[in-house]
Order: structure tokens, then sequence, then C-alpha cells
């Protein structure tokens, strides 16, 4: 259990965080300088020493604010879910489909930004996307087992192509303008998992009793 100056010092931590999220989100990374972190905060210039050692670390704090974001929010959706249907609800909490979530990838391309020269930020990044690629693993192999999945294509390739279009339609609706217009996400998305099922449904093999396969983990929340 915290103590009260803990318990203090997470809060205004995550008072810090929120900030530098309001400023990504109306001027980009370039604007979230410490000073204006500081002053959107309501803290003297300065004071952010004391929760965040430099710009690198705070905006460390700010992307793994997002990444357990959209698992609480996938974590909800999915509910008792399994397999494709599962990995498509963790994609869609990563689309830009309403303020908060393209808030989400604002501050996700500002992190890219950054982590694009910082090996140690690159690894954040790695560790976050390894995370879903284990969890994605598993409920391809429950796929597999129901025969929702025949694919010849490896896992990890499925796994790559996903990840790659998601992080594609996270940058795209922020570059969107009238001459390159935003694209349907949720329509390019849905056609790439009916694609997988149609293979699937032309060629089901004999499917493993569901009460005998074991339940994929769940996201990791915090």
């Amino acid at each position: 259990m915290s103590t009260p100056r803990e318990a203090k010092h997470a809060q205004r931590r995550e008072e810090i965080v929120l900030a530098t999220w309001r400023i990504i989100g109306r001027g980009g990374f370039a604007a979230a300088t410490m000073r204006e972190i500081a002053t959107e905060a309501g803290f003297a210039n300065g004071a952010l020493k004391h929760y965040f050692a430099n710009k690198d670390e705070l905006l460390v704090a700010a992307f793994r604010r997002t990444f357990f974001r959209i698992n609480e929010r996938a974590a909800r959706a999915i509910g008792q879910m399994a397999g494709i249907d599962a990995v498509r609800e963790l994609c869609m909490q990563m689309l830009p489909l309403d303020a908060e979530r393209e808030m989400e990838c604002r501050v996700s391309v500002a992190f890219w930004d950054r982590a694009a020269t910082s090996p140690s930020l690159k690894k954040v990044h790695a560790d976050a996307h390894a995370i879903w690629r284990r969890w994605m693993e598993q409920h391809l192999e429950y796929s597999r087992a129901i025969a929702e999945v025949t694919s010849d294509v490896p896992d990890e390739f499925i796994i790559d192509e996903i990840l790659s279009a998601v992080t594609g339609m996270q940058v795209l609706p922020i570059l969107a303008t009238k001459a390159a217009p935003q694209p349907e996400p949720v329509r390019m998305l849905d056609g790439f998992f009916d694609r997988l099922r149609a293979a699937a449904s032309e060629n089901r093999p004999s499917a493993e009793p569901i009460g005998s396969l074991q339940s994929p983990a769940p996201l990791p929340v915090a």
C-alpha cells in the first residue's frame, strides 16, 4: 500500500503526462518542450525534474500510458472472446476512430519520431509490440485449433501483416487532406480478417473440442 506522499507523487506524474498529451495533440513532438509541459501542468519551470529526469523519460511514460489504455479498452471489449474476433478487437482499439484514440495515435507518432534515433526508446517500443505479438500468437493458435484459421502462412507473418497495417492506419488519418483523404481503417481491417476466415471455410479440417483448449492469457493493463 502506497503512502500519501507516494500517492501524491504518482498523481503529479500523471498530471504531467496528461499535460504532455495535450501539448502533443495541439502541436506535435516539437511543441512538447519541458518548459511548455511544466506551464501546461501548472508547475514552475524546472520542477519537472523531480518527477521525470528528462524529456525521453516523460515521453516513455506517455507512450506506456497509451499502451495500457489500449489494452484496458480491448480487454473490456473482448470479454470472453478468443481467436480472430479477439485480435480484431485489439486492433480496433489501436485505430484513431474517436478523439481519445486519435490523441493516442498522435502520442505514438511523437514517440516514434524520437525513438527513431534513440536505442532505449526503440527498446520500449519493441517490448510493447512483443507483448502484443505473444498475445496474438496465442489467439492465432486457438484459431487454428478450432479451424478458424487454416492458412499456410506462418502465424509470425500474419502478425507482421496485422501490426504493419495497423501502424499505417494509425498514421494516415493524421496526415489526411482533401487531396489525400482518410482511408477507411475498419473496412480495411475487416477485409483482412474476412480473407483469413474465407481461406479456412474453403478447406476446413476437423477442429479440437473447444472445452479441451486452453484460453489465451489476458492483455496486461498495468
